[in-house]
């Protein structure tokens, strides 16, 4: 992480004397840009999880509706601490939501999408906001490589498909997108061996 000369060195005071309003914009932007790479670092940083948090994180990952009182018989703490270890997960976002996993073909969107895209410089940003917004697109990862970004959108038919994807391709920002259909469906695991990861 970069550090400010001007903090480092001690100047900050006479910096912000010397040439006022605009010194203390530089300094303020300076001060956003810190933070926010500090954000970005422990973002990155690995939770600190014991044998109880990977025990609860093994269960729920099993059965999301699974109770505190017949958490507790599992493993042996009382409720008091299962909800409230629980609770920390949440707030530490290593537990990000209590959902339902949907198949989408039965729920009428039996088109999957896989798009890789390639963005102008300085553009990544932009992009992903434009796609991120849009209701089909369920996984969009940022990638290394000849594309920038991998999205997963599903479709209820190919004509939607279509529409979705000329849209995408004139969002501007974007240099080139690689559109495939997915032909079959291989193999989906939401769950993680946290008791191996420890």
């Amino acid at each position: 992480m970069a550090i400010s000369p001007l903090t480092n060195w001690g100047l900050v005071g006479p910096f912000r004397e010397q040439f006022g309003d605009f010194g203390e914009r530089i300094l303020n932007e300076e001060l956003i840009e810190e933070q926010e790479e500090k954000s970005e670092e422990k973002q990155w940083q690995p939770a600190s999880l014991d044998d109880l948090d990977r025990k609860l994180l093994t269960i729920l990952q099993s059965n999301a509706r699974e109770s505190a009182s017949e958490i507790s018989r599992k493993t042996g703490y009382n409720e008091n601490t299962i909800r409230y270890r629980i609770e920390r997960l949440k707030k530490s976002g290593v537990i990000k939501e209590f959902t339902a996993l949907l198949n989408p073909r039965l729920i009428g969107l039996p088109f999957a999408a896989i798009m890789m895209i390639t963005t102008e410089p300085n553009q990544l940003k932009d992009v992903f906001e434009k796609l991120a917004i849009l209701e089909e697109t369920k996984h969009i990862l940022q990638a290394t490589g000849k594309h920038d970004l991998i999205v997963v959108a599903h479709y209820d038919s190919m004509t939607s498909m279509n529409d979705a994807s000329q849209k995408i391709k004139s969002i501007p920002g974007v240099r080139e997108a690689e559109i495939h259909l997915a032909t079959g469906l291989i193999k989906v695991d939401t769950k993680f061996d946290v008791l191996k990861t420890g």
